[in-house]
C-alpha cells in the first residue's frame, strides 16, 4: 500500500491492497508479503499465548481480548519493521527476474548476509 501504513487488519485495509494489487500487480508484491507475515506471526503469537498457563489476577475474557488486539498489533508492527525475513522471501519469489523489487531484495539480503558475516570489533 502506497498511503499511509495501517494500524490494523482491517477490511479496509485489506480491500484497499486487493484493489492496489488489480490496478498495479508489480507494486503490490511486497504489501501483500508483508501482510502475509503479519498474519503468520499474529498465528505464531497466539499459539504462543496457548502454551501459557491460564490463572492469575490479570485471567479474565477482557484481558484475552485487549491481548488479542494487542498480538494483532505487533504482528502488524514487526512485519512493517522487517519481521522475519518471511515476507522479503515471498517478495523475491513473487517478483519477476530481472525487476527493479527483485533487484533491491537481492542487494538487502546481500547487505544483511555482509553484516551477519562481518567479524566484530571485540577491543
Amino acid at each position: 500500500m502506497t498511503g499511509p501504513v495501517s494500524n490494523y487488519h482491517g477490511y479496509s485495509d485489506l480491500a484497499a491492497l486487493k484493489k492496489e494489487a488489480a490496478e498495479s500487480p508489480q507494486d503490490a508484491i511486497m504489501p501483500v508479503a508483508r501482510q502475509f507475515e503479519s498474519v503468520f506471526l499474529q498465528m505464531m503469537l497466539k499459539s504462543m499465548r496457548e502454551t501459557v498457563g491460564e490463572g492469575g489476577l490479570f485471567d479474565n475474557e477482557s484481558m484475552k481480548t485487549y491481548q488479542g488486539m494487542f498480538d494483532n498489533q505487533l504482528a502488524l508492527s514487526l512485519s512493517q519493521q522487517g519481521g522475519i525475513g518471511l515476507a522479503n522471501s515471498i517478495a523475491k519469489q513473487l517478483a519477476p527476474e530481472g525487476s527493479a523489487l527483485q533487484g533491491r531484495l537481492h542487494s538487502q539480503s546481500a547487505q544483511a548476509a555482509a553484516a551477519v558475516k562481518a567479524p566484530r570489533d571485540e577491543s
